[in-house]
Formats: C-alpha cells, sequence, structure tokens
C-alpha cells in the first residue's frame, strides 16, 4: 500500500540528542553568545566544518595533479636530455656536501 505522504516526506527527521552535557553546555554557552538558536549554531559549525573538509579534499586532489605533472614534466626533460638512458648512480656523501658549503674549511674540504 502506498502512502499518500510517500512523494512528501524522503526521510525521516529526527532532533538530535546530545548525550555529553559538557558539549551541550558549550553549544549552548555559544548560542547565548551569538545571539544565536542552538539549531542555528549547530547548523552553521556543521556547514563551515562540512566546507573545512571539502576546501582540504580539493587542496588533496589539486597537490596529487601538481605531483603528476611534476613528475610528467622530469621524465620529459630525463627523456630529452638523454638523462634516462644513463645509469643511475646513488650521490656520495662528499658530492652532497659540496652542494652545501658550510663555510668552515675542515667541514668543506673534507
Amino acid at each position: 500500500m502506498t502512502s499518500i505522504y510517500s512523494g512528501i516526506y524522503r526521510e525521516a527527521s529526527m532532533g538530535i540528542f546530545i548525550k555529553n552535557p559538557e558539549t551541550e553546555r558549550v553549544v549552548r554557552e555559544l548560542a547565548a553568545a551569538r545571539g544565536d538558536t542552538i539549531t542555528g549554531v549547530i547548523d552553521k559549525l556543521a556547514r563551515e566544518a562540512l566546507e573545512r573538509e571539502q576546501a582540504a579534499a580539493a587542496s588533496s586532489e589539486r597537490t596529487l595533479r601538481n605531483l603528476a605533472q611534476m613528475r610528467a614534466s622530469n621524465e620529459r626533460f630525463r627523456r630529452i636530455s638523454g638523462l634516462d638512458k644513463q645509469p643511475a648512480r646513488p650521490v656520495t656523501k662528499a658530492e652532497w656536501d659540496a652542494l652545501w658549503p658550510t663555510g668552515i674549511p675542515e667541514i668543506d674540504d673534507a
């Protein structure tokens, strides 16, 4: 049997029950400080948190996309310059240290 309300109500509406007294106190205090309702405060906080999550996800996607582009550019450079045909060899400590001089002759000349 189909209800006459099935086209109107898609999901049951249920209030939020906060079991933690400290959380309830903080939400009530924030609502009073902002001159807002408890529902309004929770709504705004939830929306702000969701926006931050979405921004973080978008930032992570951009970072991965940029990293993929940098790797592709690096591989293209290696191919064009012929570095991809040379065997890779680890950089020695002396070679690495020569790139970053300390200004201390005993260390830099070692």
